[in-house]
């Protein structure tokens, strides 16, 4: 596969295609989201005291991210930009429905499956505009200030949606949301136009989904990579029960608080991973960069698990989430040079493949602290890491071994 990056323009990188007003678009989209999901999410549990009907939400939410191949591809095919504008529009006509009419709860199901179907579209649809229009010397960069964006999107957004729907009103959270996809469609609406990579390609679009599917097989580093991102996924989530468990049993004093600096020590550690890439030479995005994000977040994850004190589980926390946001840049990164013609189909695979381990791993992440307690439970998910960290270590060797002296 071909490198799809553009090549470097004169002048400070962050101009090339507008990104200063993309990130934005970006950032209101998933507040928004999140606000949307965090009251929706509360409204459903008030309006059934049921946990299994948020369940069936979430259950929902993911039904569509399965098919992200196929959304993927529909990026190379037509303008990105134009597939973000149009999901856009889509998912603030489902959210303004469903707080004009405040249907039922068989109703919300269907109409938040339409909203999901967008999102897939969406989100390798952005990482393709990314790729097309970012030169490839400032991939990594871009791509962390916008893993950034979406970490403060994610936060802000939940607390915005919870708070909105504890004190105003479930459908108040949603209109918001609506008028952030308006925002975010005319930021989009606002950048130059990215033509298709795959335009011209006669061939049915099944037909051209397996064939994509079939080069990133064969191209083994990126293959790897893809392997490494879904297995570190799988092995991360089997901690998120086990985390839960730790900080509010097995530790002296542990509370509500304590979970809650555990989980901002990791998005903490995030977010300063992902500002710094492509800043130090050591954070450039490479085979080795990627194998050492994946350690440090193992050791991270191990440190949790062996940490005495609530303290030292936050500490240990903070060193998972920088490895997370490091290997979480990394991996995008190679994955869009990775891509050529085909960039929104490998990311859309991709990001299939997370969400499907994500829930995976939390499901089973439940029998194993059950079974284990969750300090082995952690011990496991670092191995885990471990395992996954070598896979793209071998390829990388093999490919030195064999490239021409």
């Amino acid at each position: 596969m071909t490198d799809p990056c553009p090549p470097a323009a004169p002048g400070p990188w962050w101009r090339a295609g507008r990104f200063p007003l993309f990130a934005a678009a970006r950032g209101l989209s998933v507040t928004g989201d999140l606000a949307a999901l965090s009251a929706l999410t509360v409204h459903v549990f008030q309006d059934t005291a049921s946990g299994a009907a948020v369940s069936g939400l979430f259950a929902v939410r993911v039904l569509p991210r399965l098919f992200g191949a196929l959304a993927g591809g529909l990026s190379d095919r037509v303008d990105p930009r134009r597939l973000l504008v149009f999901c856009d529009l889509i998912s603030c006509a489902v959210f303004v429905l469903i707080a004009c009419t405040r249907p039922g709860y068989a109703m919300i199901l269907g109409l938040v499956l339409v909203a999901e179907s967008a999102a897939t579209v969406t989100a390798p649809a952005a990482q393709a505009l990314v790729a097309r229009t970012i030169p490839a010397h400032a991939l990594s960069r871009a791509n962390g200030l916008l893993m950034a964006v979406t970490a403060i999107g994610f936060a802000s957004g939940a607390a915005i949606g919870g708070l909105a729907a504890t004190t105003l009103g479930y459908q108040y959270a949603l209109l918001v949301n609506a008028a952030s996809f308006v925002l975010s469609a005319a930021l989009v609406a606002a950048l130059p136009r990215v033509p298709a990579v795959r335009e011209d390609d006669d061939r049915g679009f099944l037909a051209a989904t397996r064939a994509g599917l079939g080069r990133l097989r064969r191209d083994r580093q990126a293959a790897a990579v893809a392997v490494a991102t879904i297995g570190v996924t799988f092995a991360a989530a089997i901690d998120r029960p086990a985390l839960v468990v730790l900080t509010q049993r097995d530790l002296a004093g542990g509370s509500g608080l304590a979970y809650g600096l555990a989980l901002g020590g990791i998005s903490l550690g995030a977010l300063v991973a992902t500002l710094l890439m492509g800043r130090l030479r050591a954070l450039t995005p490479s085979a080795a960069a990627l194998v050492a994000g994946i350690a440090v977040e193992a050791a991270g994850h191990l440190g949790m698990g062996l940490a005495p004190t609530v303290a030292a589980v936050v500490i240990g926390a903070a060193v998972a989430g920088f490895g997370d946001g490091m290997e979480g840049v990394t991996a995008i990164t190679l994955l869009q040079r990775a891509g050529g013609s085909s960039v929104g189909l490998v990311m859309g695979a991709v990001l299939s493949g997370s969400y499907l381990a994500d829930a995976t791993g939390s499901l089973l992440g439940g029998l194993v602290v059950g079974a284990a307690g969750p300090r082995l439970t952690f011990g496991l998910s670092a191995a885990l890491m471990i395992a996954c960290a070598a896979v793209p270590w071998y390829a990388a060797r093999n490919a030195r071994r064999s490239a021409p002296l």
